[in-house]
């Protein structure tokens, strides 16, 4: 026979789970977030189906930072409290200027950086990005098509080194610029150089990007529900399990 609750261990019970619910939005707004992956412009470095930890102290925190982008504007600057900017090659969550949906890209310029690109390959600041070839391969898109690339390691300025791919040096985004980045405003790109929609292309793509839209920075890969088949001759982009990001 079940028992009848009776009515102050139910009001106790209530207001424990809603606490609960306060603490994990708080927890939510303040210090980490979970997001997936549902692209490929960040491929090498992130494939389809990565769920990632976001550290969402790392900038301070704007509108943007709450999980349903809800609150005033903030009348700073930067549009944030505590804001600190990124720094070079930071993979950066955001939300989308225009559209509100959540974007992941790396940074590529600060502000008052010049940033040009010319046959694909990236200056900033007038000096020509190091770019080493790796190697090349195909591999099967989320969408079906086979895409042959170069995976090439390229080194910034500050040191900091990351790999890319490129289908071509000819193709929409890799004549752009040169542009000076303005303040507030970051240069962001995706590791995937021809089937990203980021800072080059400003519809509909994202432009350059407000500081105030930004979430949050990704820091590691938890787990991956990448578990597409292999295939002879493709190469598959595995998922990588509590993986630290670079």
């Amino acid at each position: 026979m079940l028992r009848k609750l009776p009515w102050r261990e139910i009001r106790s019970e209530t207001v424990f789970f809603a606490c609960l619910f306060i603490a994990f939005m708080v927890f939510r707004t303040t210090a980490y977030g979970m997001y997936h992956i549902p692209s490929e412009s960040m491929l090498p470095t992130l494939a389809v189906g990565d769920r990632i930890a976001v550290n969402k102290f790392a900038y301070g925190y704007s509108r943007y930072s709450t999980p349903f982008s809800i609150g005033p504007e903030l009348e700073t600057p930067t549009g944030r409290i505590f804001a600190h900017l990124p720094e070079r090659g930071d993979i950066v969550v955001f939300k989308h200027p225009r559209t509100g949906e959540t974007y992941i890209k790396r940074v590529i310029g600060l502000p008052g950086d010049e940033l040009r690109l010319h046959e694909g390959r990236l200056y900033i600041n007038g000096a020509l990005t190091q770019r080493d070839y790796e190697k090349s391969y195909r591999y099967r898109q989320h969408a079906g098509g086979i895409a042959l690339v170069g995976l090439f390691n390229e080194a910034l300025p500050d040191g900091a080194a990351h790999e890319i791919i490129e289908r071509t040096d000819n193709g929409a985004g890799d004549e752009y610029g040169p542009v000076i980045i303005p303040d507030n405003n970051l240069f962001v790109m995706g590791d995937n150089r021809d089937n990203s929609l980021d800072s080059r292309f400003s519809d509909p793509g994202v432009g350059l990007l407000p500081v105030k839209y930004l979430v949050g920075r990704a820091e590691r890969i938890v787990f991956s529900t990448n578990i597409a088949r292999r295939e002879d001759g493709l190469t598959k982009h595995a998922g990588k399990w509590l993986s630290k990001l670079q």
